[in-house]
């Protein structure tokens, strides 16, 4: 019989590997934004729900004790930030955090050192998903004053201790300002959104409707880490009520640019978040809504400015940092802001 020659086994080529691992690659690269969108919006989901418990929250607490959540509530104490402990920790008991809420002082304003117990726990409903920055920030007792969110921390024990964020904030109309014990009537008529400083607005006088009337919306640490260096590792404490932390306006549109284009106004106050194209609100029924960062917004030409050339709205004018509409004609997005402007608007509006 003749000799069988073994078959030779064949092997890839340089060529046909080269061709395998670029097929691969695309592959990759395609499937990867899918991955990628997928998971965002994942996020954006969790997100949507964490602002619906909170509106719920709100609900419920106003139904209880007649009126909304306030931004905070004033305890002046000798410290240049008057404001006190932030509409999410009174809302804590409708957020089934009852024990953290009688953890509490409320005879001390929320910078005090009795009140560090809360300052360190990390709330999932108060923490958007898509924010980067939401780990906690060391409190040190070395340099008390350039990191805490308050200012009367006289006392404060030794050690290292934490301050945690709020990826949210409770909508105080289409301006805010610090509060201010010289404040009367005439400044505080000027609040026209839902939760401020020392707020009471039930339900009944929400008369543009609930359906159309932020609540609550996103508030994004990281944009304003981003926005400028000088901002504290303080800033956004979800249990401080100033103004900057816990709250937001509508004086700019959401995800506005950053302060080198000439939008800065007291520490970024504006709605801003992680997500494409503009960030999640709840409105006052209980429902959330993705507003784009398209909305339309009353017009900023830059000729309006303030003497650290800052961009106010054209016709908006100011005295003594408080805000007043003059000739300005408010946007759809300022109008979802006011809780009694009289404005007719529809869902497709928005």
């Amino acid at each position: 019989m003749p000799r069988t020659t073994p078959r030779r086994r064949r092997g890839f080529t340089l060529i046909e590997l080269l061709v395998v691992i670029a097929i691969i690659a695309v592959l990759i690269a395609l499937l990867l934004p899918a991955v990628q969108a997928a998971r965002e919006a994942a996020r954006r989901a969790q997100c949507t729900n964490n602002l619906k418990q909170l509106a719920l929250a709100a609900m419920n607490y106003e139904s209880s004790s007649a009126c909304y959540p306030g931004g905070s509530y004033s305890n002046f104490n000798g410290g240049k930030y008057p404001e006190n402990h932030s509409c999410f920790v009174r809302m804590l008991p409708f957020t089934e955090q009852s024990g953290m809420y009688n953890a509490v002082n409320f005879s001390l304003n929320s910078g005090n050192y009795e009140n560090l117990t809360i300052c360190g726990v990390r709330l999932g409903i108060l923490t958007c998903p898509s924010e980067p920055l939401f780990a906690p920030s060391v409190i040190s007792s070395s340099t008390p004053n350039a990191n805490f969110n308050e200012v009367n921390i006289s006392g404060l024990p030794a050690g290292n201790w934490l301050q945690c964020f709020s990826s949210y904030a409770g909508c105080a109309g289409t301006w805010d300002f610090g509060y201010n014990t010289s404040y009367g009537a005439a400044e505080f008529a000027q609040y026209n959104g839902v939760i401020y400083n020392d707020s009471s607005v039930t339900i009944a006088q929400v008369t543009d409707g609930t359906s159309n009337t932020f609540l609550f919306g996103e508030h994004s640490r990281f944009s304003m880490q981003k926005a400028g260096s000088s901002y504290t590792n303080s800033d956004f404490s979800w249990n401080s009520g100033r103004f900057y932390d816990t709250l937001f306006s509508t004086f700019y549109p959401p995800n506005a640019p950053t302060a080198s284009t000439g939008y800065q106004y007291y520490y970024g106050e504006d709605a801003s978040s992680q997500h494409p194209g503009g960030a999640n609100f709840a409105f006052c029924d209980g429902s959330v809504r993705f507003i784009k960062n398209t909305i339309n917004s009353w017009p900023i030409s830059g000729s309006n400015k303030s003497s650290y050339g800052d961009f106010y709205p054209d016709g908006v004018t100011t005295s003594k940092y408080i805000w007043y509409f003059g000739t300005a004609v408010p946007g759809i997005y300022q109008r979802l802001s006011t809780r009694n402007g009289g404005e007719i608007l529809g869902a497709d509006q928005y």
